[in-house]
């Protein structure tokens, strides 16, 4: 299952809020040249499970993983969410 289209700043939050929750970074994107200007990926993994958070600068957020992982994620989404004017 995949979420696409989350903002940066709410992707950003996404990816601290699991490393806070006891997920841990098991890939990181690291060329220097482009890294959180074009592209970024991190893998975070927690006991048998994954999440793959993936950006780019033309749709921004999208996660990747099991139903059980995602349906949490949409809901912080959606209570994030900034109204747009």
């Amino acid at each position: 299952m995949k979420i696409e289209y989350i903002a940066t700043d709410i992707f950003d939050q996404l990816i601290e809020k699991h490393l806070a929750e006891g997920w841990s970074k098991i890939y990181e994107y690291d060329n220097i040249v482009d890294k959180g200007i074009d592209y970024d990926k991190v893998v975070l993994g927690k006991d048998d499970r994954e999440l793959v958070f993936e950006w780019d600068n033309w749709l921004e957020g999208n996660v990747e993983g099991d139903s059980q992982d995602l349906e949490p994620i949409e809901k912080y989404i959606l209570t994030h969410k900034k109204a747009k004017p």
